[in-house]
C-alpha cells in the first residue's frame, strides 16, 4: 500500500487482493485497484483488462502472437536495432527523462499532467517498473511505466513520440518499438517469476481509437477478465472534497455536451493510467 496526498486529501492505493496495511498517517479515503471481488463497503465498479498468464512457456507465449505482431517485433529487434533497457524508477534523471516525453505525449491526447509525486511513492516502495525503447543512435521511441509487485505487472504510463511524428514511417518505427518493448516486458516478468501481466484496461465501447488499441494487445494474445476498481472514503472531509470534485465534472461534462452535441457517450474507468498506444 502507498499513501500519497491527492486532491488536499491523504489517499492509500491498495492493488490487487492485498489488504491495507496499518499507517500512522489518517488516510481520507482507499483506492482499490483490480480486485477480483468488490470492496465490502466501497463504491465498486466493473474494470475489465486483458491478462496473460505468464506460466506458460515462452513458446506458448510466443505461439500467441498475432502473425503482424510476431512480424513487427522480429524486425523491431533484427532490422531497427531497437534495445530495450530497465532504468532505475528511483533515479531523479530517470524520472525528469520519462516525463519529458510524457508532457508531449499528454498534450497531443489531452491528457492531465503526469501525477509525478504518485510515481515516485511506486518507487520509493519499489513498485515502479520503468523500461524505454531506444534507437541505435540511443534516442527514447517510448517509455513503460508499470506497476509490479511479486505477483503481477500492470501498464501504468505508456508515453511515446508516436502522436508527434508527422511521417508514416517515423510512426511505424515507433509502433514496432512499442510492441518489442511490450515483448521484452513480458519476457523479463516471466523470468523474474512473475505469474501475471495485463494491459491496464479492455474497452468494450464503441470508441475507434480505443478499439485501435484493443488491437494491438489483442496482438499479444491473452484472456479478457473481469475485475473490480473501489473506491472506500473514511472521514467527513474525504466525502466533501470527493463530492464536490464529482459535481464540478458534471457540470464540466454537461457543459462539454451542450457545445459538442456528437461527442461519444463512451467512458473509461482507467487504472490512473494511460492505456497503451501503437
Amino acid at each position: 500500500m502507498i499513501t500519497y496526498k491527492s486532491r488536499f486529501l491523504t489517499r492509500a492505493e491498495v492493488w490487487f487482493d492485498n489488504e491495507p496495511a496499518q499507517t500512522d498517517r489518517p488516510v481520507d479515503w482507499i483506492l482499490y485497484n483490480l480486485r477480483s471481488q468488490p470492496v465490502p463497503g466501497a463504491q465498486s465498479r466493473t474494470f475489465y483488462t486483458l491478462l496473460i498468464d505468464l506460466t506458460q512457456t515462452e513458446e506458448q507465449l510466443r505461439a500467441q502472437l498475432s502473425d503482424d505482431t510476431a512480424y513487427k517485433i522480429r524486425r523491431a529487434r533484427d532490422r531497427d536495432k531497437i534495445v530495450c533497457e530497465c532504468c532505475d524508477a528511483r533515479d531523479p534523471a530517470v524520472m525528469d527523462a520519462f516525463e519529458e516525453m510524457y508532457k508531449g505525449f499528454a498534450a497531443t491526447k489531452g491528457l492531465p499532467p503526469l501525477n509525478r509525486g504518485r510515481l515516485e511513492k511506486l518507487a520509493a516502495a519499489n513498485l515502479l517498473d520503468i523500461s524505454v525503447a531506444r534507437d541505435p543512435q540511443g534516442n527514447p521511441w517510448v517509455y513503460h511505466a508499470n506497476y509490479c509487485d511479486s505477483r503481477r505487472a500492470t501498464q501504468l504510463e505508456l508515453p511515446s513520440l508516436y502522436r508527434a511524428l508527422p511521417q508514416s514511417a517515423a510512426r511505424n518505427f515507433s509502433g514496432r518499438a512499442n510492441r518489442y518493448l511490450t515483448w521484452h516486458n513480458i519476457l523479463r516478468y516471466k523470468q523474474q517469476g512473475l505469474k501475471f501481466f495485463d494491459f491496464g484496461g479492455w474497452h468494450l465501447g464503441t470508441d475507434q481509437e480505443m478499439l485501435s488499441i484493443n488491437d494491438f494487445k489483442r496482438g499479444f494474445g491473452g484472456q479478457v477478465v473481469r475485475e473490480y476498481q473501489c473506491e472506500q472514503i473514511l472521514t467527513l472531509k474525504g466525502r466533501l472534497v470527493l463530492c464536490a470534485a464529482r459535481l464540478l465534472e458534471q457540470t464540466k461534462s454537461v457543459l462539454s455536451e451542450e457545445n459538442e452535441p456528437a461527442v461519444n457517450s463512451a467512458r473509461e474507468f482507467p487504472v490512473q493510467a494511460s492505456v497503451a498506444i501503437k
